[in-house]
Order: structure tokens, then C-alpha cells, then sequence
């Protein structure tokens, strides 16, 4: 992983969206297809096209559309060899790599602000999705997910439960999570602050996501169903025909309402049915089998699915009834290869260093990008479709009948060009005219670049330190000019700013609110002015306090029809160290049926809260637990 923080050169001031590719933009629009016709904003939503590719080697990002050819790119450095991607929003991009992310304008491909993120735990690396409400990073190990879209990257936690299945969206913009130790079920939803934990599947079940139509659902490869879910839980399972093994990896999404599995143990792919799902209808009659191989998860595309073979280098698409389409074979490099999904539902294979690019185009074919040259420092021009030139910058008068060639040679001013084999209008005899005279010779001068806004402070960091900030970064480029200081930001409970010093590296932030998140920004500047600032967030917590949820056995009971005494009996719930006259969401879990009770209610003046007449269990196996506003209690056996 790099701690270098990714620095795209910024263009001079004042540049304008070139003409070619605002076309590009509006003709994107145009033709996308309305994934959102009924937003809550009230207006209409396109799907996002094409998709950013990273060369690292070559400091290039550039943007390939779903016909395979690249129509922009701009110049990147500092980008990590292997780790980085790019994402796009609906009005930005983003060059994600290692714990750093820069955003650009997607019209002006223009860097508008750094941020540093989270460094990922043992070398995790996030799935990238792309959706509304996003772009997200998912880390499945550290169950936390990073929004990207708005001013900054927000951080939300994925809810208890552990480390995370494979995430997937639904076409609205939801995307779904599922904690593998306790089969919990979460969902965000575009609009949303914290993600929603209501609905569980059976646990200790193995399986994972996938998403049919609009409809979020559960494959159980225990049980070897097909379960619609929702936010209030799972709806009727269906069962699928096909015993699924544990380790079946499940596309993530359909094509044309049949998904595809993967069963790597025995080298094939079934295609599941799933058309008639909410008719209760599933089958799993189409199984291929695959040459040996150590294939991926399969990725469905508009009409396709992709099945990369990382092993035998090599890329296989599928029609809907499990028919080959195309096969393409990858170079034999060390470079490692991954397939995206776009929200054009376009799939793209792209090596790590952006120069082994494919589109999986109509009836599967695979279209092979030819990367641009690399991008150069001002540049940010959109790259011209294959077979075009870039217009000249300052176009002569349009020349009718002769070569390009011939119009484009120098012309001598006030002269006439005499064709060969015609007089000059003098004899032979007559004597030249007196040759013109000596001029002086033209001195070279040299051009310099006027200085700059010096580059974004690499490094940035903030620590909690009690109720202070440490804030830490680098020493800035200077563009052509020195650094003459840094400022340094701060908002959130509380706001203000200082500059300091050329040769200060950190500065302390006290007198903070705490419980508070912080929004912090260290910018360098110089003679030419302040250049791009450099953003992280920090949450400053609340004086330390001991929380915790404890159950128990509580008193005997009886809650018809099936909890009789003597085996049924409340479950005793005491909650301690909360905030005082605050509302708790309480959950109940079972080892057998997930959360299958909860209720929301408010603690003392103390932060204290006791339930012991609200949750009735008949205690005849399995362990329970609680959660309360996302902390979790100790596991009770049955009694």
C-alpha cells in the first residue's frame, strides 16, 4: 500500500470544458437510460456511462465509453502501481489508491480536493461500487463503508454483525450488506446517515447476496433457496432445484433475471432462473462445464456474463442460456486483472496497469481499448474517437481542391508563384536583381513559467489526543515560488483557523466540542497564492464512559402460542454508561431466527435503562444476544 498522497496537476485558471466533450456530456445524458424517474429531489436521475481507467506507469487517467473507444483524459502522479482505481458520481471522479483519494470534475477534469481515508487493516482491499448516493468503498473485513459523492468522504459504520459478504445494489441505489458471523441483513439507502439492520437470515447458513430485477435477495447454499429481502426481513425462500456447495461464489447481480453461479470445486457455472421469483418459481436446469481454471465471481453485463480465469489468463462470456460467446486471452504478465460492473451495466476487464482494457460489448464480444499516449502536464482535452484529428488551435480560411498538404505550405505574401517551364517576364541575358540584404539574425529567449499556487501538503494527519487534535502533514511543492506558510482549518462542533509558519509541520487544535465530527484542511501557499487543500475528518469522542448491555434470564412468563412455562421467561436487558435521557434502539437476536424482537426506548438521568417485561423466549436452544444502538451484549445460552 502507499502513503503517498495522489496529486493530479491542476489546469491553469479560468479553463473551459472543451466544446468536444460538453457534446460527449449532453450526448451521454441523452442516451442514458432514467434509473431514478421518481427521485426524492423531485428530478430525473441518468445512469452514469463509461468508466475511468488508471495507468500508473504513465501518471494518465483517462474515460473509455461502453463502445470501447476513449474520449478524455488528464494527467495523475503519484498514483500507487497496483491498488488504484477510479470511480465515478454523477458530477465527479475519483482516483482512489491505498488510504488517499483525489476528486476531479468530471466536465472540467480539473482536481477539486484530496482527502486521506482510513488506512484498510492488513492490506485489505474495499470493493468499489458505483451507484446513487455514491460512489462507495466497502471494506468487508473492517465492516465500514466510505461514501464519496458529497463535499467529503463519509465513513458509516456497516452495524454489528462482524466482517461483510460480498456487497451488492439494487438499481434505486440501495446497496445491501450481509455480516457473515451473524447472517445479519443491512441496507443504505441513498438518503441515508446509518445503515438499517432490521431483517437477518437463518443463521449459521452460509450463502451471500445477489440482486434479481430491483429486488434485493438471499441465496442460501445450505438450504439451496432463493429469498426476496426487504427492510422488514425475508420474504417466502424458493428453492432452486440444485444443491449449491458452501463456497459457491453467486454473480451480483442478473442478466435478464437469471444469475449466475459459480461452483469452483467442480469446475461450473449453473444459471439460475430466477424470472418467476416472486411467482415461487426457480430453476437451476443450465449447468457448463469449465475448463480448470481459478476463476472469479461471475459479473453479468447487459447481455453477457464475464468469467475471468486469473490462472489461465483469459476472459469467457456467456450468453443467458450458459452458450460461450467469446473467449479472449490476457498477457501472461504478473499484472493482476479485475472485472467492474458500470452503471450502463457495461462490464469492463482492466488490468491494474490500465494498458490490458476490454469492454464486453453486445452478445458478448469483447472490444479491445487501445489505450491513449500519456497524458501531458496541461493536459485536458478530451482524446478524439479513432480516425478523427484534433482541430488546429487557431484554423486558417478552408482551402477548396488542393491536398492538406499543399494548403498547409507557407504562402510568400505579395508575390505570385510562377508554374515551371513559363517565362519570368526577363531575357536570359538580363541580370538578377540585387539580392535582398543581410538581416539580423533573431535572438533566442528563453520562457519561463510564471509560478504557481504551490501542490497539496502530502501526509496529512489527524490524531485525537484527549479532548485535542494533532494535525500533521508535509512539506508542500512550491511551484516556482517558496512556500511562505499553511493554513490550517477546522469546523464542526466548533470552527476557526490559523496559519502558521514555512517549516511547521503540525499544529495542536484544543478547545474542541467533543463528540463532534471535524472537518480538517491544511493548505500551502506562496507569493502566487493558496494552492489545493489537503481534507481528512476525525471524530473527537465524548469523554470516556463505560457502556454496556448485559441479558439475563428474567422472570417466568407465558406469550401464547408457543412460549410456556417452565421453560418460558423474559429476557432480563440492562443497559449502563449511555447518555443520559437519550432514545436506545434495542434489538433482540437469536442464534436460530436472527432479530426477531426490538423496541425503542429512553434512558434515565443517569444513562441507565432496565428491560425486563418486553421480550419473552422459551430458552429451548440456541444463544441470544442484544444490540443496543450498536454495541453489543454478551451471548446468553438457552436456560
Amino acid at each position: 500500500m502507499t502513503s503517498r498522497l495522489l496529486r493530479v496537476l491542476r489546469p491553469r485558471r479560468g479553463g473551459r470544458l472543451p466544446l468536444i466533450l460538453l457534446a460527449l456530456v449532453v450526448a451521454a445524458g441523452v442516451t442514458a437510460a432514467v434509473t431514478d424517474a421518481s427521485a426524492s429531489s423531485g428530478g430525473l436521475r441518468f445512469a452514469q456511462l463509461g468508466h475511468w481507467i488508471a495507468q500508473p506507469k504513465e501518471n494518465t487517467v483517462f474515460h473509455v465509453n461502453g463502445n470501447g473507444a476513449v474520449d478524455a483524459k488528464f494527467r495523475a502522479e503519484g498514483m500507487d502501481s497496483e491498488d488504484t482505481q477510479v470511480v465515478q458520481g454523477d458530477t465527479a471522479g475519483y482516483v482512489l489508491g491505498g488510504n488517499r483519494a483525489v476528486r476531479f470534475g468530471k466536465s472540467t477534469l480539473e482536481v477539486e480536493e484530496g482527502y486521506k481515508l482510513q488506512a484498510p487493516a492488513n492490506g485489505e482491499e474495499p470493493v468499489a461500487l458505483e451507484a446513487k448516493g455514491g460512489p462507495y468503498y466497502v471494506y468487508p473485513e473492517q465492516g465500514r463503508i466510505v461514501r464519496f459523492g458529497g463535499d467529503d468522504p463519509v465513513t458509516i459504520p456497516a452495524g454489528p454483525g462482524g466482517p461483510l459478504g460480498t456487497p451488492v445494489v439494487t438499481p434505486d441505489g440501495t446497496l445491501w450488506l450481509q455480516h457473515r458471523d451473524s447472517n445479519g441483513l443491512c441496507l443504505l439507502t441513498p438518503e441515508a446517515e446509518q445503515v438499517d439492520c432490521r431483517a437477518s437470515a437463518p443463521a449459521g447458513h452460509a450463502g451471500s447476496l445477489t440482486v434479481v430485477g430491483k429486488q434485493a435477495v438471499f441465496v442460501d447454499t445450505d438450504a439451496d433457496t432463493f429469498t426476496p429481502v426487504d427492510g422488514n426481513g425475508l420474504g417466502r425462500p424458493v428453492r432452486i432445484g440444485r444443491d449449491l456447495p458452501a463456497d459457491a461464489k453467486i454473480a451480483t447481480a442478473d442478466m435478464s433475471g437469471r444469475v449466475a453461479v459459480l461452483d469452483p470445486g467442480a469446475s461450473q457455472m449453473h444459471i439460475v432462473d430466477a424470472t418467476g421469483l416472486g411467482q415461487g418459481r426457480v430453476s437451476a436446469d443450465i449447468s457448463v462445464t469449465l475448463p480448470p481454471g481459478k476463476y472469479e465471481t461471475p459479473v453479468a453485463g447487459r447481455d453477457a456474463v464475464v468469467l475471468l480465469d486469473n490462472q489461465g489468463k483469459s476472459v469467457r462470456t456467456f450468453d443467458r442460456d450458459g452458450r460461450q460467446q467469446r473467449e479472449g486471452l490476457l498477457p501472461k504478465d504478473k499484472q493482476t486483472t479485475r472485472l467492474s460492473r458500470g452503471e450502463d451495466q457495461r462490464v469492463y476487464v482492466e488490468g491494474s496497469q490500465g494498458d490490458q482494457v476490454y469492454v464486453v460489448g453486445d452478445r458478448g464480444r469483447l472490444d479491445k481499448v487501445t489505450p491513449p499516449a500519456p497524458a501531458g502536464k496541461d493536459d485536458r482535452r478530451p482524446v478524439p474517437p479513432p480516425g478523427e484529428t484534433t482541430p488546429p488551435a487557431n484554423p486558417g480560411p478552408t482551402v477548396n481542391g488542393p491536398t492538406q498538404q499543399s494548403a498547409n505550405r507557407p504562402r510568400n505574401q505579395g508575390t505570385t508563384t510562377t508554374p515551371p517551364n513559363r517565362p519570368t517576364g526577363r531575357t536570359q541575358n538580363q541580370a538578377p536583381a540585387d539580392p535582398p540584404p543581410n538581416r539580423p539574425t533573431p535572438q533566442r529567449t528563453t520562457t519561463t513559467n510564471p509560478p504557481s499556487p504551490p501542490g497539496l501538503p502530502p501526509g496529512l494527519r489527524a490524531t485525537v489526543s484527549g479532548g485535542n487534535i494533532r494535525v500533521s502533514w508535509g512539506a508542500a511543492k512550491e511551484n516556482g515560488s517558496a512556500v511562505t506558510g499553511y493554513r490550517v482549518t477546522w469546523s464542526g462542533g466548533s470552527s476557526g483557523s490559523r496559519t502558521v509558519g514555512r517549516n511547521t509541520r503540525s499544529t495542536t487544535l484544543s478547545g474542541l466540542t467533543r463528540a463532534k465530527n471535524y472537518k480538517i484542511t491544511v493548505a500551502a501557499q506562496n507569493a502566487a497564492g493558496r494552492g489545493t487543500a489537503a481534507s481528512t475528518r476525525v471524530l473527537l469522542p465524548a469523554a470516556a464512559t463505560s457502556r454496556s448491555v448485559r441479558v439475563s434470564r428474567g422472570g417466568g412468563t407465558t406469550h401464547s402460542p408457543d412460549c410456556n412455562r417452565p421453560d418460558c421467561a423474559w429476557i432480563k436487558t440492562e443497559i449502563r454508561g449511555f447518555p443520559p435521557n437519550s432514545s436506545m434502539d434495542i434489538d433482540i437476536y437469536s442464534s436460530r431466527w436472527g432479530r426477531f424482537n426490538g423496541v425503542k426506548l429512553t434512558t434515565n438521568e443517569k444513562g441507565y435503562l432496565m428491560v425486563d417485561d418486553r421480550f419473552a423466549y422459551n430458552g429451548s436452544g440456541g444463544t441470544i444476544w442484544a444490540t443496543v444502538n450498536g454495541v453489543s451484549s454478551n451471548r446468553l445460552s438457552s436456560w
